[in-house]
């Protein structure tokens, strides 16, 4: 059986600084992740996917409607 110094729960961006501070350390850290990638939800399905989506869409529709989000 492995011996850690830390086990992180969850690797979102918290457990993932967590982990990181961790093994700047020296610390021998695991990670346990429900999921197949590591990120977390804010990373792969939360809030940072849909703002890229948005952030696409108003730059793409920009150039012909900026004065429809009040650039001139």
């Amino acid at each position: 059986m492995a011996q850690y110094d830390m086990l992180v729960i969850g690797t979102g961006p918290a457990g993932q600084k967590a982990a990181v501070q961790a093994a700047k350390l020296g610390k021998k850290v695991g990670i346990i992740e429900r999921k197949e990638v590591v990120g977390g939800v804010c990373t792969n399905t939360g809030t940072i996917p849909s703002k890229s989506l948005r952030e696409a869409v108003l730059y793409l529709s920009g150039f012909r409607q900026r004065t429809l989000y009040g650039a001139e």
